[in-house]
């Protein structure tokens, strides 16, 4: 008798976790609802806001400003 006790406990523990995992709720992801804010762009659902930031275009300058073609030493 001790030897099939000590084998069904076991097992009903794993059933009882079984059962426990099966009837917990699912997790549903809400649709991301995202507005535009200035420089960058916020997308939000319950519980969670991720901001994104939107870079401008970067203006690059000459590499040698006072170099000028036509422009010679005298």
């Amino acid at each position: 008798m001790r030897t099939t006790l000590s084998y069904l406990t076991p097992l009903l523990v794993a059933a009882a976790a079984a059962a426990t995992i099966a009837a917990a709720p699912v997790a549903v992801a809400a649709p991301l609802s995202c507005i535009d804010v200035g420089s960058a762009t916020q997308c939000g659902s319950p519980g969670n806001v991720q901001i994104t930031a939107n870079t401008p275009p970067v203006q690059y300058q000459p590499l040698y400003p006072y170099f000028v073609i036509g422009d010679h030493h005298r």
